[in-house]
């Protein structure tokens, strides 16, 4: 699996230390782009939007001090080749990191969980 934080994502997070954005980065999406991750991406490259699929607000928490977690558990509605996960901001249209990975098959009626870490270091 390949992670990287976007440069539209490190551009908003110095925005919020400096308190000139109050986004909050808890949203999950998934995807169907083999494309692998890169700091110029600006979203998933084949967003799902159906399928039960869609981006959601996800469960967030630290799991130590510096490990910001986002979480989240999909019920399929309909078969997807799932391929690439990202973090976006409340408003959802900033993409703070993106994944690629080997593809994972959901079939309808399948429930896939994604656990999204951001390790700030």
């Amino acid at each position: 699996m390949a992670d990287v934080i976007t440069t539209v994502g490190k551009n908003a997070v110095a925005e919020i230390i400096g308190g000139l954005n109050t986004d909050t980065f808890n949203m999950l999406a998934v995807g169907t782009s083999g494309t692998a991750a890169a700091a110029t991406n600006t979203a998933l490259a084949a967003e799902c939007t159906g399928g039960n699929l869609a981006k959601v607000a996800a469960t967030v928490t630290t799991t130590t001090a510096n490990i910001l977690q986002l979480q989240h558990t999909w019920t399929a509605s309909a078969t997807k080749a799932l391929k690439e996960c990202g973090v976006f901001n409340n408003t959802a249209d900033t993409l703070l990191a993106r994944s690629a990975f080997s593809t994972i098959t959901v079939d309808s009626g399948d429930s896939i969980q994604i656990t999204y870490k951001i390790t700030v270091s």
